[in-house]
């Protein structure tokens, strides 16, 4: 089982790793860590905006890498939403953890729970 520590370290990984990635214009906090709702049972949401969308493949193919040998992932799907797709991974230690990512011109709050932390 994850702990509230483990959850705030990945995130903290994952959106160092995002501001790095130059592929990436855009990252932001979605989900219940935007609206300072989070409880001991709250999953990641991450959404990105990238720059070039014809790179959203080989991002996601990417970060799926990284999800599998650094987080221990043990499954993964799509949810694609129009032009937004959401990858979501399944870790070992039951934490859920959602990427999306869009074209950078969409990379905007589609829910009120949206919080911008780097880019545009």
């Amino acid at each position: 089982m994850f702990t509230v520590q483990d959850r705030n370290r990945i995130r903290s990984e994952l959106l160092e790793a995002a501001r790095a990635d130059e592929r990436l214009s855009g990252g932001a906090m979605t989900g219940s860590a935007a609206a300072d709702r989070e409880d001991g049972w709250s999953d990641i949401d991450l959404a990105f905006g990238v720059a070039d969308a014809e790179r959203i493949p080989e991002l996601l193919s990417d970060w799926t890498e990284r999800m599998y040998a650094r987080y221990g992932a043990l499954h993964h799907f799509d949810v694609p939403a129009g032009a937004w797709v959401y990858r979501v991974f399944l870790l070992a230690s039951t934490l859920h953890v959602d990427l999306a990512c869009a074209p950078e011109a969409q990379l905007r709050a589609r829910e009120p729970t949206f919080r911008l932390v780097f880019g545009q």
